[in-house]
């Protein structure tokens, strides 16, 4: 790994973002039925980049008999999950201090990945993003590491990435990238450091 030609790419829940619980569990265990056909249906083509996530929410809210508005909705969602993994921030920080180009590479929505770069404090961290709904594929589909390594335009052997779910980091390394399965910020700042 050498970071005069190679990118690093950084899934953002379980690695630069770790809450005590996520709200999508939250909404499972309070609106079983709603919530899943929710998170089965509307919410993915808003984290492909194809709809708005706000658009979706009125159904949900009223097919749960949840109080407030939309917005009101998003917004408890995002602030209950932002916990950044500070250690880790803190290890990527180094690396881009040391030349590394870092990227988001995640499946989310366009309001968490703006609440994410902003308000959460990862655009401080990373150069950008390429989430799903910026390339229009979500991990693990095949299409999506083409997508960010066109996107990017870096060759798939020059990618770094580093994400907690096996599944995208078997699908990664089947594309060519350098891919890695998180385990915690140590394992990570070893393999960084030592090159590979």
């Amino acid at each position: 790994m050498n970071p005069e030609r190679d990118v690093l790419l950084l899934d953002v829940d379980g690695v630069l973002v770790i809450p005590p619980d996520w709200f999508g569990v939250k909404l499972l265990r309070e609106h079983p039925q709603e919530a899943r056909a929710f998170f089965e249906g509307a919410f993915l083509p808003a984290t492909r980049g194809e709809t708005d996530l706000l658009s979706h929410v009125p159904a949900f809210l009223n097919a749960t008999g949840r109080p407030g508005t939309p917005e009101g909705f998003v917004r408890e969602w995002l602030e209950y999950e932002n916990h950044p993994n500070v250690p880790m921030l803190a290890a990527v920080r180094e690396l881009r201090g040391a030349g590394w180009r870092a990227f988001l590479a995640t499946n989310q929505e366009r309001n968490r990945v703006n609440h994410l770069l902003r308000e959460v404090g990862l655009g401080e961290v990373v150069d950008g993003e390429v989430a799903s709904c910026t390339v229009g594929h979500r991990k693990p589909d095949a299409a999506y590491y083409g997508a960010v390594a066109a996107h990017l335009g870096v060759a798939p052997e020059r990618i770094v990435f580093w994400d907690d779910s096996a599944e995208n980091v078997e699908a990664a390394r089947a594309a060519g990238w350098q891919a890695h399965l998180f385990t915690g910020v140590e394992d990570f700042r070893q393999v960084m450091t030592a090159g590979g």
